[in-house]
């Protein structure tokens, strides 16, 4: 059966940074912008569907994050950086 929607998420371009969110019900503060145009809030435990209040529209919350490169100058100004592990 699987997971409604895991089909058709949008995945990063081979070769361009990206990270992958591992849901495990934990606690997610974000901001949400549906296709209709209505920009909603979301502070909860278990976030993996989203309904925009405005038109009703489910989303599937993708793991797929956006990585954006960090300059020299910029990291200098950056708390905790964790590192990852191989």
């Amino acid at each position: 059966m699987g997971i409604p929607g895991w089909n058709r998420q949008t995945e990063p371009k081979e070769g361009t940074p990206h990270g992958w969110i591992q849901w495990k019900g934990t606690d997610v503060c974000m901001d949400v912008y549906c296709s209709c145009g209505c920009h909603s809030h979301v502070d909860a435990e278990f976030a993996y569907y989203i309904r925009c209040p405005e038109c009703k529209k489910v989303y599937m919350t993708n793991g797929h994050i956006e990585l954006v490169p960090i300059t020299e100058k910029e990291e200098e100004e950056c708390n905790n950086i964790i590192e990852g592990c191989t």
